[in-house]
């Protein structure tokens, strides 16, 4: 049986010893860094952890590089309690008040509210899974699941991401593992590409989809939800009619 040095046994206690709230580090057998909320824990053939959204995951544990797991723990415990350098109060170049500022137009005042009030009115995501499949990796140790994602609401959506959740016929997690996007926005009733790869998972009976993003309003579509009337541009003399064509399903 193959041992562990003791400078290894102890940089894992350390880690495991952490406080929870600085959160770990799993390296696995690929080089890909985990990096979890709290402790992780070894149980049995697995490797427990909560992901830092709060969700219950695990991986095997011949997946899992524990050595480099505890190094790369440690290293970060050790980044996280060095100080931030020293702020420097510096004196300001120039000092303002009120008396140097011009008046305002009662005009300004009153279109500028409206105009942040459009800007920043909070709009529903609706970005959900319209369709996906299953297929084993090409290397054959484990499975992948690909498919598409459809915004089905009002506003372009920036920054999509998706949780992607594997359970086993008895409803128990198996893997979670983020399934990438290959759009960094999707518009509104526009299409985008997923892929999700969990490596030494078999078999899967259910998945779950967290599709989450960060919806864009423009100036435009906030007026609209208001009840507002756009102004269009009067058409050219003689020109000819252009038509947009539908968005691609």
């Amino acid at each position: 049986m193959r041992t562990r040095p003791a400078s290894t046994l102890l940089l894992l206690t350390v880690a495991l010893m952490a406080a929870p709230a600085a959160g770990d580090w799993l390296v696995t057998r690929d080089g890909s860094r985990i990096e979890t909320k709290g402790a992780w824990k070894v149980a049995g053939r697995q490797v427990v952890f909560t992901q830092p959204n709060g969700t219950l995951s695990a991986l095997r544990l011949d997946e899992v590089d524990l050595d480099l797991s505890a190094v790369e723990t440690q290293r970060a415990l050790v980044v996280a309690s060095t100080p931030p350098p020293p702020v420097l109060n510096r004196e300001p170049v120039l000092r303002l008040t009120e008396r140097d500022l011009p008046p305002v137009k009662d005009e300004e005042e009153s279109v500028e509210p409206k105009e942040k009030e459009a800007a920043g009115k909070a709009v529903s995501s609706g970005l959900e899974v319209a369709s996906w499949e299953r297929a084993t990796t090409s290397a054959g140790d484990g499975v992948e699941i690909f498919g598409t994602v459809k915004n089905a609401g009002t506003s372009t959506v920036t920054s999509p991401t998706l949780m992607v959740t594997l359970y086993d016929a008895e409803g128990r997690l198996i893997a979670t593992a983020e399934g990438r996007v290959n759009a960094p926005a999707v518009p509104r009733g526009q299409t985008a590409s997923f892929r999700a790869v969990f490596p030494g998972v078999d078999d899967f009976a259910a998945a779950r989809f967290d599709a989450q993003g960060t919806p864009f309003a423009t100036r435009e579509q906030g007026q609209a939800e208001e009840g507002g009337e756009l102004e269009e541009a009067a058409p050219a003399p003689e020109a000819p009619s252009e038509t947009t064509p539908p968005p691609v399903a």
